[in-house]
């Protein structure tokens, strides 16, 4: 390790690095809609630092997840309750995207849920990747970092999303190159 990479060891009489003390409320500020903007600039700032070129927007409407696959006749699928709400999804995101974008990406989501229902964060950030497939990434594999966080909002549910460009020693530049097909013989 090189003399300007190591870090100064601290000691247990110190208080903490100024530098490493992030509180919740400081990271994604509490309260209602107005602060949005706010809330998305500060995910943008954390996921993809120093990077200018994120989108965020935020669409009304209780959160949706994903949902277990179903299995029937030997396959899997999804329920049409499944697909109509990862069109719906894929709607809003289309009016942000006019193509969809290439190389490694980060995603932020804040979902505000209407109620105290337990649903996981994860299967409801997996709904708007596989949503954003082809509109606002060719693949979700460009996603290398995420993250999601669960708020309650009574009055106004909403999904706060944060796309923004990502660095990473992991290169998905080539997700959007087109994969050579299989000749058929006729």
């Amino acid at each position: 390790m090189s003399e300007s990479a190591k870090v100064p060891e601290q000691r247990s009489d110190e208080p903490p690095a100024e530098a490493l003390t992030v509180r919740a409320s400081s990271l994604l500020p509490a309260g209602d809609r107005d602060l949005d903007r706010e809330r998305a600039r500060l995910l943008a700032s954390v996921l993809a630092p120093g990077t200018t070129d994120f989108l965020a927007m935020c669409f009304d409407g209780d959160p949706a997840s994903k949902a277990r696959p179903r299995f029937g006749n030997g396959r899997a699928y999804k329920t049409d309750e499944d697909t109509e709400a990862e069109r719906r999804t894929g709607w809003n995101l289309r009016r942000h995207f006019r193509q969809p974008w290439t190389g490694n990406l980060a995603l932020g989501c804040v979902f505000f849920r209407p109620d105290r229902r337990q649903i996981d964060d994860d299967n409801m950030i997996k709904h708007l990747c596989d949503a954003g497939n082809g509109i606002a990434w060719f693949d979700d594999a460009q996603i290398t970092a995420k993250y999601g966080v669960v708020e309650l909002d009574r009055e106004h549910p909403r999904t706060l999303v944060v796309v923004a460009r990502h660095v990473s020693s992991m290169d998905r530049s080539d997700v959007a190159k087109p994969r050579p097909t299989k000749r058929r013989r006729l």
